[in-house]
């Protein structure tokens, strides 16, 4: 949806797909806003199907809303949850509250806390796969792959079984180029990716490649679902091509898709087929 009314730079501003909270299926048990940090943000949500035995696998999903929008209640994956794993989504502070690189470091943060009181909710940090959609993505990508970044407060000795990144924004010096003719503000100082890192993006090349997961793509990667909209206007399926394409050249394990006809922040990604793939990706993962 795009509210013409707020102008920013000449266009406006991109305020994000109309989509509803989800509720979760029944038989599962919620424990909400677990604290891991003193920021408001600093919280998860961990999701227990009452069907399945302790030591669960996990999926672990950052929330989208281009860094300045939405919570950690906005989940887009809630369909796990009927498939055999437990689901926690992990909070983060947004662009307006703090700049880059704390949304990665709330992220791992969250990540921490959890593998550290995993006993507590009966999950199995052995088995965890992230997962994120548009910005969530992005946050999930970063913390995969960017192990040796110590100013983001990486997770030591973090062992994933892989990561589903749908929709995604990976390599932003390539975004930056692409999103000039977009018909939202997207490179502003006021925009999302200025409010990111702190500025006019034209004038801070070096943090384009900071916060880019594209930077880090590395041999020893955990397998990565990659999928990504024929149809996004607002993150050009050409961000997702740009990681699959690095993280294979590297020597890593990639599946990528594009969807026909698929828009940023589509339902398609939460029904069948595509759900359908998404968790046999997850169990052919898990099961490694």
């Amino acid at each position: 949806m795009i509210d013409n009314t707020l102008q920013t730079g000449g266009k406006p501003q991109y305020t994000g797909s109309v989509i509803p909270l989800p509720e979760p299926p029944a038989g599962v048990n919620v424990i909400r806003d677990v604290e891991f940090g003193s920021h408001e943000r600093q919280r998860y949500d961990v999701y227990l199907p009452q069907a399945l035995s302790a030591p669960m696998p996990v999926v672990v999903f950052f929330h989208p809303g281009g860094w300045m929008r939405r919570d950690k209640r906005a989940v887009r994956t809630m369909f796990v949850l009927e498939h055999g794993y437990a689901l926690v989504s992990i909070g983060y502070r947004l662009a307006q509250d703090a700049c880059f690189p704390a949304q990665v470091q709330d992220v791992n943060a969250g990540m921490k806390h959890l593998i550290e009181n995993a006993s507590t909710y009966g999950v199995d940090t052995s088995r965890i796969v992230l997962a994120g959609t548009s910005a969530g993505a992005h946050l999930a990508a970063l913390a995969a792959l960017a192990r040796d970044q110590a100013d983001f407060n990486t997770v030591p000795n973090l062992e994933l079984k892989g990561v589903v990144a749908i929709y995604g924004a990976y390599d932003f010096p390539q975004f930056l180029t692409a999103v000039q003719n977009s018909e939202t503000d997207q490179s502003s100082a006021e925009s999302p990716l200025g409010l990111l890192i702190g500025g006019d993006p034209l004038r801070h090349p070096d943090k384009l490649v900071t916060i880019s997961p594209v930077t880090y793509a590395r041999r020893d990667a955990p397998p990565f679902l990659i999928m990504h909209g024929e149809q996004d206007k607002v993150l050009p399926w050409a961000q997702s091509a740009s990681l699959a394409g690095e993280l294979v050249k590297q020597g890593a394990s990639v599946d990528f898709e594009i969807i026909p006809n698929a828009g940023h922040g589509d339902e398609v990604f939460r029904q069948p087929p595509i759900s359908d793939r998404i968790v046999r990706f997850i169990d052919r993962v898990m099961a490694l």
